[in-house]
């Protein structure tokens, strides 16, 4: 995918996240040092794929690391190496597997140091567990701020996979403050932002965190209140993952989303073998990075799979004639030109070799029945419809022929066969399928139809799974039709303790509500299918400038939002657009917004914010959030107006759109395909990246 001219121009001008990655690279070179001479680094493996974006193996070489192991429970076999080093994540299991490890090894050899580094900080639990294992006393214990890693030149990774379940589940919410720390760091590096919008609840509690760590370090000497504005990010939109559940569950359909689905990313990886394999011996996997250094890959990943294999075939005839050309070289100079090519030429090769197997792989699925079944369905439950007999055939079809041991994705580790045609019948692939009709059909779910896919998914995958579904309702991604019914008047009750609209004063950690996936304000016994309308989510396959590409004609709730603040033609028209404008609001504000046409270059950038959406806020979960963030003077001790610091952000060429609760790839490409209409950068900081498997897995009851 070709990048245009103003999005070229976007790309320039927005943050040079390399410098983010020298500081971690700085930081944790500064580590290996602490530990003299020949190494070991014992590596949490949630940690392996961020650590492998931040620094080289021959970095860590160059620094003393002779080997590195990955943390799993047994003894540890250094060899020879008197220093150990663990990089892992504080949590209880972790502790106890590198106690048992620390006691085997300072039992057998003498003389051994050891270090733990907490990432991305260092908790009082942990060093209570180890305090009571009896090792605390053996080890030199520390942190690595690897909170904010960039995984591409606009993708941020702020590494807390599981973070939707910890805030909606367990009610544990101490990962937004280290997403907090994080988005410091960040403004430590480019300033502050000027202005902190988003939605939902725990978007406001990220959002309050942000200007309270900044009192506190400006009270406490460590940062001087008049700490400059950003001039690279015109703000920060925060959005949390409970205002938008259906875009994960939904089947992406770029060329990267299909590789999530389809084989499953782990570490920013994907392992191929079997028949398509390049493996030397039998049962090896080949891994293949995924990322923008890869060519062929960073053409391909955001397109819509319908065209991939089209340029596929056009870039292996470009480079076969490439190759050809070596046969028309005459002179010493044109040999030299093309021996020079030569690495890189094979490279391409390479790696057009490996993604003709992927793509091969995802078309065997794509042209199976299960699987434009299933997105049939999917598409039926999008557009307002109910399902046919003979949908709901298929459905029942899945419970009769339920797999429970098959394999999910980019859930339980790498694909160890090539992927079979059509989809084993999963429970996750089960459940996507309830989710989403209880999300799109909202009150018309009937209670006959829920009670008997209850029991039978009960039924096929096990009595323990009654836990699951109960996760599903207390999250909000399965609303039993009985409790749908109260909904309204438990919404009612809510709303009169509740403030809501505009900007929020700060009562609390949650002002005075509890934190909920449901909407509290809604006028519309189907919120969503009033949204439908609202932000013009369904557009039509063949509209391929928009970004509901992604969704071959469907367009992600979170990223209408980003468009509703920049004011995208797509969703926004100005009151004073169309002698028709005043006609049209009275039928609802959406029908005049819809009706409005296109020019995305006077989009880009956060302009008024929310005022103007109050009917589509109210039909969403959460608090809205739209702070400014003001210096002040130290001189005179005056404060900036608000206007005057909305006016210097919106001179600034990047906007950073966070995800609290994690991102899909096809919200990463919709938002790339904006940065390209509106010459304006969207960087993306996710808490992790996933798919409708992996969004629903933390919530699954597993066997321990």
């Amino acid at each position: 995918m070709q990048l245009s001219e103003t999005g070229t121009r976007a790309a320039d001008n927005g943050p040079k996240l390399m410098e983010l990655k020298e500081l971690l690279r700085s930081e944790l070179i500064a580590i290996l040092a602490t530990v003299r001479g020949s190494k070991a680094l014992v590596l949490d493996k949630d940690l392996s794929g961020a650590l492998s974006a931040v620094v080289d193996f021959s970095v860590l070489k160059e620094h003393g690391v002779e080997k590195i192991f990955l943390l799993e429970a047994g003894p540890l076999n250094t060899g020879e190496l008197k220093g150990v080093i663990y990089l892992v994540q504080p949590h209880v299991r972790k502790m106890k597997i590198i106690a048992e490890q620390i006691r085997a090894g300072t039992q057998s050899e003498t003389g051994r140091e050891h270090s733990l580094q907490l990432v991305p900080r260092r908790t009082l639990l942990c060093e209570r567990v180890l305090e009571e294992e009896g090792v605390l006393g053996d080890i030199v214990l520390g942190e690595y701020g690897m909170d904010a890693v960039p995984l591409e030149d606009d993708v941020v990774s702020l590494e807390q996979p599981g973070l939707f379940k910890q805030l909606y589940l367990d009610g544990d919410f101490s990962g937004i403050q280290y997403v907090a720390r994080a988005l410091m760091r960040l403004q430590g590096l480019y300033g502050l932002f000027p202005r902190i919008v988003g939605k939902g609840d725990f978007a406001q509690v990220l959002a309050h965190s942000l200007t309270r760590m900044r009192h506190e370090l400006s009270s406490s000497g460590a940062v001087g209140d008049g700490a400059a504005i950003s001039s690279t990010f015109d703000s920060v939109v925060i959005i949390d993952r409970a205002v938008d559940l259906v875009t994960p569950l939904l089947t992406q359909l770029t060329y990267e989303g299909l590789v999530s689905e389809v084989f499953g990313i782990t570490n920013g990886a994907v392992a191929l073998g079997g028949e398509g394999a390049e493996a030397p011996s039998a049962g090896r996997r080949k891994r293949i990075q995924l990322n923008s250094s890869d060519a062929v890959y960073n053409e391909i990943r955001d397109m819509n799979f319908g065209g991939v294999g089209s340029l596929l075939s056009q870039m292996t005839r470009q480079l076969q004639s490439t190759y050809e050309s070596r046969h028309k070289a005459k002179t010493v100079q044109e040999i030299r030109s093309f021996v020079g090519r030569l690495g890189g030429l094979q490279a391409e090769h390479h790696s057009l070799k490996a993604h003709v197997t992927l793509a091969e792989a995802i078309l065997r699925r794509t042209q199976s029945d299960d699987f434009t079944t299933l997105l049939d369905i999917e598409q039926t439950l999008v557009g307002g419809s109910d399902l046919s007999r003979e949908q709901l055939a298929y459905v029942d079809r899945i419970f009769a022929l339920a797999d429970p041991l098959a394999h999910v994705p980019g859930t339980d580790g790498e694909l160890r066969e090539t992927p079979p045609a059509a989809a084993p019948n999963t429970l996750h692939k089960v459940l996507r399928v309830l989710c989403l009709y209880s999300l799109w059909r909202g009150p018309a779910f009937k209670q006959k139809t829920y009670d008997a896919w209850y029991d039978e998914i009960v039924a096929a995958f096990g009595h323990r799974h009654t836990i699951t579904l109960s996760n599903l309702c207390r999250v909000g991604l399965l609303t039993p039709p009985s409790a749908a019914k109260t909904s309204a008047s438990a919404t009612a009750r809510r709303e009169t303790a509740v403030p809501h609209g505009g900007p929020q004063q700060d009562v609390g950690l949650l002002g005075l509500a509890e934190p909920s996936t449901q909407p509290r304000a809604s006028v519309h016994s189907n919120p969503l299918s009033f949204l439908r309308k609202a932000l013009n989510l369904l557009t039509g396959e063949d509209d391929a400038d928009d970004v509901s590409y992604v969704y071959s004609g469907y367009a992600p709730i979170s990223v209408r939002l980003v468009q509703c603040l920049v004011h995208d033609p797509v969703v926004y028209t100005p009151a004073s657009s169309s002698r028709y404008a005043s006609l049209l609001r009275p039928l609802g504000d959406s029908w005049a917004r819809a009706a409005a046409p296109r020019d995305s270059q006077s989009a880009g950038g956060v302009k008024a914010g929310w005022n103007g959406w109050d009917d589509v806020l109210a039909e969403l979960p959460g608090m809205t959030v739209d702070l400014t963030q003001v210096p002040q003077d130290s001189g005179s001790g005056a404060t900036a107006s608000d206007e005057m610091v909305r006016r210097l952000g919106e001179k600034a060429p990047a906007t950073l759109v966070v995800f609290l609760g994690g991102s899909t790839s096809t919200e990463v490409a919709a938002l790339r395909r904006l940065s390209q209409q509106h010459g304006h950068r969207y960087v993306v900081a996710t808490t992790q990246m996933l798919n409708g498997n992996s969004l629903l897995d933390p919530l699954i009851q597993h066997i321990n």
